[in-house]
């Protein structure tokens, strides 16, 4: 049994368990967003020592999206036969043996080999991503309060700090093999310190022993028959798209574009993290105080605002504003996304896995149309591309509604009802006492979370 020194598994956890496994959790999530950061601050040099243009890393990268998809079609079997106290092990060593991989091909110039490794890198990542979100869900669980969002952002301060770190090793001049290795030792390190205390169980499940192949595919087959799912599922797309060409391009766009070095991207591209964090952080009294649509609508507007001011900044010093509106805009797309999917209980795992699967179609598109185009058109041009998927995610924001109600106002609704309810009272005498519409005996008041 791996990795159980310590914190033997237990279904009967002690507080004091689970908090150890809060702590275990919160720094797996932190030390995945860092090596993720880890890569993405080095995308420039990487490029360059490689010797390929911008649609050719863009043609390597998407190996990397066929990683994640063969991982994702696994997982839920292999989390079922083995558990997720197994899966993180192994997934680390699968990780750092597949990181390394990247990191010689840079010194080798090899694209193959940066191919092959790239795909190991996401395939792994796909395993320690379910494992770790699950163990994430069992401490919210047994602590009894919703602390998911509180994982999430852990994994951007992770991103956060690597890059940070990234642009001062970049700027020192050493080379992303050692960058990299050094990076994907410590990281090795640390994580198999702390599995045995993140997975309080993490034992295979008995009850789970008949999960099948496919991944979100085929547990969502039957959603997408569904048209709320599919539009809330093409927000899902259009929110991915904006996270992931700032990850993968927005550095390269500063170093080519503005004729700055790679740390400068770096610090730059850590604006938008930084940017994303904070609203993530604060997310849901926004969410509640603005409701479902507005927030997404507003969150439209921003990335449109931030592309736009990315696209077309004279001077550099405008950039790390068209950064930061970016930022702030694509920070609550994918939660608002996925709560929507969850809205009803009984079918919300299968419709989470079927707005899930659009993201990775996301990933599968992405990289090769904005690394063509960038070789058409200035890289930073081409990224308005993504203000397309922001306008698709303005136009369909009424799909996350809770009440199901695609399109029309909520005014409109409300105006209805009362058309109704006068229209009632003039056939059987008093008015419908308010509330009485919808069975609830209070007054009718716009929801909020819509």
């Amino acid at each position: 049994m791996p990795l159980v020194y310590g914190y033997p598994p237990t279904t009967s956890p002690t507080d004091a368990r689970v908090r150890s496994a809060r702590w275990g959790v919160l720094g797996l999530f932190a030390l995945m967003g860092a090596m993720l950061s880890t890569f993405l601050s080095r995308m420039p040099s990487v490029r360059d020592l490689l010797d390929v243009s911008v649609s050719g890393l863009a043609n390597l990268i998407i190996f990397g999206s066929f990683g994640a998809l063969a991982g994702l079609m696994v997982t839920g079997w292999a989390a079922a036969r083995f558990g997720t106290r197994a899966l993180l092990f192994w997934s680390t060593v699968s990780h750092v043996a597949a990181f390394s991989l990247v990191a010689v091909s840079t010194v080798m110039e090899s694209r193959p080999l940066f191919a092959v490794g790239h795909f190991f890198v996401s395939f792994s990542f796909a395993f320690t991503n379910v494992a770790m979100n699950a163990e994430a869900a069992n401490v919210e669980r047994r602590m009894g309060r919703a602390v998911m969002p509180q994982f999430h952002a852990a994994f951007s301060i992770g991103m956060a700090v690597a890059l940070g770190i990234g642009a001062l090793v970049s700027h020192a001049g050493i080379p992303p093999v050692t960058h990299f290795i050094a990076a994907a030792a410590v990281a090795t390190v640390v994580r198999l310190a702390i599995i045995p205390a993140a997975a309080i169980d993490g034992m295979p499940d008995p009850d789970a022993a008949g999960a099948t192949l496919g991944g979100p595919f085929a547990t969502a087959r039957a959603e997408y028959k569904e048209r709320r799912v599919v539009l809330i599922g093409l927000i899902v797309f259009a929110a991915s798209m904006t996270e992931m060409t700032a990850a993968q391009w927005m550095s390269i766009a500063v170093v080519d574009e503005f004729d700055r070095t790679e740390s400068v991207g770096d610090l730059i591209y850590w604006v938008f993290v930084v940017s994303m964090v904070t609203v993530r952080w604060f997310g849901a009294p926004i969410i509640g105080r603005l409701g479902r649509v507005v927030s997404l609508r507003a969150s439209a507007v921003a990335v449109v605002a931030g592309l736009l001011l990315f696209a077309l900044a004279p001077a550099l010093w405008l950039v790390p504003l068209a950064a930061m509106l970016w930022g702030l805009g694509a920070a609550l797309g994918v939660p608002i996304a996925f709560s929507a999917a969850a809205d009803d209980p009984k079918r919300a795992a299968a419709r989470v896995a079927a707005v899930a699967s659009f993201s990775t179609v996301a990933g599968l598109m992405v990289p090769p149309l904005i690394g063509n185009l960038g070789e058409l058109v200035p890289m930073n041009v081409a990224l308005l591309v993504v203000s397309a998927a922001s306008i698709t995610s303005f136009a369909l924001a009424r799909a996350v509604r809770k009440d199901g109600r695609l399109l029309g106002s909520r005014r409109a609704a409300e105006r209805r009802v009362g058309s109704a309810r006068l229209a009632l009272a003039d056939k059987d005498g008093p008015a419908i006492a308010p509330g009485a519409a919808t069975g609830t005996g209070a007054p009718d008041a716009p929801v909020r979370g819509e």
